[in-house]
């Protein structure tokens, strides 16, 4: 939304979202402006250093794709999901 009023004419996601389908977003005013551009260079760091350690849930096998999206689904996930060929 820009001044109030959608960018796109006709077009509402909001409503456009079909019934039973689960929308999730995440927002932090802690990583606005300058704050978030050092976070983001803490983890590039840490991933050139060998040490970050990101919150890996479950690794799925491609061909397991539609297991990973009932895992989901079910809230099951307590960090992220991987889905790897």
């Amino acid at each position: 939304m820009l001044s109030g009023s959608w960018a796109i004419p006709s077009f509402e996601p909001v409503a456009m979202i079909p019934s039973g389908t689960k929308l999730t977003a995440y927002h932090s005013d802690d990583f606005k402006g300058a704050a978030g551009a050092s976070a983001l260079q803490r983890i590039l760091d840490e991933v050139a250093a060998g040490t970050y350690q990101p919150n890996i849930d479950r690794v799925f096998r491609l061909d397991d794709i539609v297991e990973a999206h009932r895992y989901m689904e079910a809230n099951q996930a307590t960090g992220k999901v991987i889905a790897v060929p």
